[in-house]
């Protein structure tokens, strides 16, 4: 599969947020990059030291990872949005990415970006409050499909969120597989903005509309 989808990582990032979609998008045949704003190596928020040779660029998706928004860290998302240059980064790649997600408090990051303003979304749910004056709807969901914009809850919502996006691209039975091999079972249920149409059977994928 020749489309890229890229993570972006910044010190404090949560491990989880990353890796766990990582893990599932590779199992797809994705090349998944991890990406900086310039720095070749990152710290995450327990300590494991990654290195990266990719600048943050627009790629056929961008999925950003919380980490450190609750208790206001001194490095993590909540430090980036104060510091500005990953939002400002993400709004010059937005428009030419087919899609930019989040997982957890990554969603605070879009939506101070700007890139949530009107849509449905969904974030640690301990965070929703936040989300919701900078957001169209906040969601307690796991999942949250507006088409170019997907949001996921806490943690291992990203695994959920690794295997929808599967699924929409490449269908039930791929994900299915994925799910089997890596043996995981998918958590809730994805909500799906009424105006896509995404073939994919709602019994099967567990998909709610509004």
């Amino acid at each position: 599969m020749s489309e890229n989808i890229t993570i972006a990582v910044f010190d404090g990032f949560d491990e989880i947020d990353v890796f766990g979609p990582f893990e599932i998008l590779s199992a797809a045949g994705y090349e998944v990059r991890l990406a900086t704003l310039g720095a070749s190596h990152v710290r995450s928020m327990r300590g494991v030291t990654i290195t990266t040779e990719h600048r943050l660029e627009a790629t056929h998706g961008v999925l950003v990872p919380g980490g450190g928004w609750l208790d206001r860290a001194p490095v993590g998302a909540w430090a980036e949005v104060d510091r500005g240059e990953l939002t400002a980064r993400l709004v010059e790649i937005a428009a030419d990415s087919d899609w930019v997600a989040s997982v957890c408090s990554g969603a605070m990051v879009l939506a101070h970006a700007g890139l949530l303003a009107g849509r449905p979304a969904t974030t640690n749910r301990a965070c929703l409050t936040e989300l919701e004056p900078l957001v169209g709807t906040a969601l307690n969901e796991r999942v949250v499909d507006d088409g170019d914009r997907i949001t996921a809850g806490a943690l291992f919502a990203g695994v959920d969120l690794g295997l929808w996006i599967v699924e929409r691209a490449l269908g039930t039975a791929v994900a299915s597989d994925i799910s089997d091999r890596t043996g995981y079972t998918r958590q809730g249920r994805v909500w799906l903005a009424p105006a896509q149409d995404i073939q994919s059977p709602s019994e099967q994928s567990g998909v709610s509309e509004s």
